[in-house]
């Protein structure tokens, strides 16, 4: 009886266990997150590269064939759940997409080693997300360079002459002057030299009359006329004149002579005062001034004054004959490098003196004097291309001091370029109210000079001619350097 209630207990389990079983059998997967619309049924079979850095752009790049994932979709609930995905970090990978349940093949893992090596492929190209539209292309000119022979071709028109400016209100008032004949007002006069011009035809028309002041030209100079414009006075007198007044010393005066140089042994050969011996004159002014006005005053007045340096043409002309016209060019550097250096240390001197605004004047094209056209036979419609050569490379060489003297500290200077504008009326005399260049108008304009000019006769109008004589300039001609290359160049050293 006891072994038939054990069997019909087993038996009842077995029926109750086979519509369990058939359920179980009957009963479909758990679900799983449908994967997204636009990612393909096989999922790729490596995984995403990671995120960009942080340095860089905000807009992530593009993988080519692989889309960005969006947020994963709710998940549908089940009698089991499929696990949370791990927290991403920036630094991680993303995780890879959840299996369809249709593969029987998972992807490979990361971590597991891949059947087949993969070819290598280039790292695909950086794209923004919306490039910014190109801003138009500037249109940028390139300046016309004029064509350099024997003088420079015609180049564009010089800018108007500066408005006339009263510096006088500024307080500099004073005007201190070295050089050669282009700004030697009458220092040689008393000096036993053949470079003189105190007689006539020089100083035909000396501020409205027949005034022989020493002056090499029919009239005033370039340091007149910008002591004029400048407000100081409408002429610098010589530190040698006999009778200078305290008025005329604290205005300002000239210590140049002609036939002098920035080398000492090119005054030796016409005897006129060297440069050594101007800035020597230089301190007997200032303490004549000191014992007149007082120290102070007497310093106020260098710091304040405008210091005019212009000389070189001589050292050029004699060097080039020296050297018997062909050895110049070899000869030349080193010369040069002597001439360079001394304007250095004469600038020197003038600083330890006071000075504190310097304007250096360039040498004009050499060869195109109608003196140096004779003695080197180029004839009238030809200048000499070679000793121009040296004029532009002297040219060049003060500019340089100029610019170096410009980081001295408390310290201005400008340099005037007068090649330019001589060689342009050279070329083009019409455009500046000039008939004749290549002559003076002296005797016969192709040789005369200081003595040889005396008593010759001159032109009936000067302010056609460029020169006066065979090497120095009209008043009309000083006057067209003043207004087109001092003047707009000088305002620089009283800023």
């Amino acid at each position: 009886m006891k072994r038939l209630g054990v069997l019909a207990v087993a038996l009842l389990l077995l029926i109750a266990w086979q519509p369990i079983k058939m359920a179980a059998a009957q009963s479909p997967a758990p679900l799983l997150p449908p994967p997204p619309d636009d990612q393909d049924d096989d999922p790729p079979a490596r995984s995403l590269p990671p995120p960009p850095a942080d340095d860089q752009d905000d807009d992530p790049p593009s993988w080519p064939g692989l889309p960005l994932l969006p947020s994963p979709p709710t998940p549908v609930e089940s009698a089991s759940p499929p696990p949370e995905p791990e927290a991403r970090t920036p630094t991680s990978p993303p995780p890879p997409p959840p299996p369809h349940p249709r593969h029987a093949q998972l992807p490979p893992r990361q971590d597991d080693p891949p059947e087949t090596e993969p070819e290598p492929t280039e790292p695909p190209p950086r794209q923004r997300q919306a490039p910014r539209e190109p801003a138009p292309p500037r249109t940028v000119v390139p300046p016309q360079e004029p064509g350099w022979a024997a003088v420079p071709l015609p180049l564009p028109p010089m800018p108007p002459p500066m408005v006339p400016f009263n510096y006088s209100a500024t307080g500099y008032t004073t005007m201190l002057v070295f050089g050669d004949s282009t700004v030697d007002p009458g220092n040689n006069n008393r000096l036993q030299t053949v470079m003189r011009a105190n007689f006539l035809p020089y100083g035909a028309s000396f501020l409205g009359g027949r005034r022989p002041t020493g002056r090499f030209s029919n009239g005033r100079l370039i340091t007149d006329l910008l002591a004029e414009k400048l407000g100081i006075a409408r002429s610098i007198p010589g530190f040698h004149e006999p009778r200078l007044r305290l008025r005329q010393l604290r205005r300002g005066v000239s210590f140049a002579s002609a036939g002098s140089g920035y080398d000492d042994a090119t005054a030796r050969i016409s005897s006129a005062l060297s440069f050594s011996n101007q800035v020597e004159d230089l301190w007997r002014y200032k303490r004549n001034l000191q014992r007149l006005v007082g120290p102070r005053r007497a310093e106020q007045l260098f710091r304040r004054a405008t210091f005019i340096i212009s000389a070189g043409t001589t050292d050029v002309f004699f060097h080039y004959l020296a050297t018997n016209h062909s050895g110049a060019a070899n000869s030349w550097p080193q010369y040069e490098n002597l001439l360079i250096s001394r304007v250095s240390n004469y600038t020197q001197v003038m600083r330890a003196l006071g000075g504190r605004r310097f304007v250096f004047v360039g040498v004009p094209p050499v060869g195109c004097l109608p003196l140096v056209r004779t003695l080197l036979g180029t004839g009238t419609e030809k200048c000499h291309e070679n000793i121009n050569l040296l004029a532009t490379s002297f040219n060049r060489g003060l500019a340089e001091v100029v610019r170096l003297l410009k980081n001295e500290r408390d310290t201005r200077a400008t340099f005037i370029d007068i090649y330019t504008i001589v060689a342009m009326a050279t070329v083009d005399p019409r455009t500046f109210g000039l008939t004749e260049t290549s002559r003076g108008c002296c005797g016969t304009g192709v040789i005369e000079v200081g003595q040889t000019c005396r008593g010759r006769l001159t032109c009936t109008d000067p302010s056609r001619y460029m020169y006066w004589d065979a090497v120095h300039q009209t008043e009309r001609m000083n006057q067209i350097i003043t207004d087109h290359a001092i003047m707009n160049s000088i305002g620089e050293i009283y800023v």
